[in-house]
């Protein structure tokens, strides 16, 4: 890492701040730490953070209140979650506003650090999600060199989990996968992602009963037929990541 990422966690549990900032500072991020939301918002004013570590369940102003100030100083600094209580209506709140994810108290500190890494802006986000692995791997691959980020997922239950996780631009989904079928993850993550755009990649449209239209009207961004001509479809998410920028 040549150039260290600085970065502000918030969590009432001081001595969860200090351990946690001593063990980022050790791995050569610029970790500080405050106690509350009110202090964050006021260190986000005087300080060029990077990132926020943000805890939910905090005394006074909770993590999504602070998140909501923060984000009118900062629009754009990604903000992930720390929880260890089970505060679906919050988490899920906080997602459809737009926190980068939530990680789940204790967590381990591997996904911790690359979750620090995939927040930090470096080409459009993508989440793969297809139970073929050598399409995963191909993609992976080709859009990787083209400065994309990519995650994959052999099935809807770890899609939407990932989905939680970190703030994706663009998911590439197969309809037909284990659990719930394409179109249904899709829903799914719509629920708590309104602002990702999906596009449907599939050999099997017709033989599923799922018609263009009918995705469309459910939000897909774009219907897209295997084999993927990947010319055109590096093209299509160069067109899409323009768009979202513009907005």
């Amino acid at each position: 890492m040549n150039e260290k990422i600085k970065i502000l966690i918030v969590d009432d549990n001081i001595s969860f701040c200090e351990n946690l900032v001593e063990i980022l500072n050790l791995e050569a991020y610029q970790a500080e730490y405050v106690d509350d939301g009110y202090k964050a918002i006021e260190a986000v004013k005087n300080n060029e953070f990077q990132l926020i570590l943000m805890d939910i369940k905090m005394p006074m102003m909770n993590g999504i209140e602070a998140f909501r100030e923060i984000r009118k100083i900062k629009p754009k600094i990604p903000v992930i979650m720390m929880s260890a209580f089970a505060l679906e209506d919050l988490i899920k709140q906080g997602l459809q506003e737009g926190i980068f994810g939530i990680l789940r108290k204790p967590f381990d500190m591997e996904k911790l650090f690359s979750t620090i890494d995939f927040a930090m802006p470096n080409g459009g986000l993508v989440l793969v999600v297809d139970d073929d692995p050598e399409i995963c791997s191909n993609l992976v691959e080709i859009l990787g060199k083209k400065g994309y980020q990519l995650k994959t997922a052999g099935d809807s239950k770890s899609s939407i989990q990932m989905a939680r996780e970190s703030k994706f631009d663009i998911m590439l989904l197969d309809l037909k996968l284990p659990f719930l079928d394409g179109l249904e993850t899709h829903l799914a993550i719509q629920e708590i992602r309104p602002d990702l755009i999906t596009i449907i990649i599939t050999g099997y449209l017709r033989e599923m009963n799922i018609t263009v239209p009918e995705a469309l009207e459910k939000g897909v961004y774009a219907c897209l037929e295997k084999p993927i001509d990947i010319d055109y479809l590096v093209k299509y998410l160069e067109k899409v990541m323009r768009l979202k920028a513009d907005h």
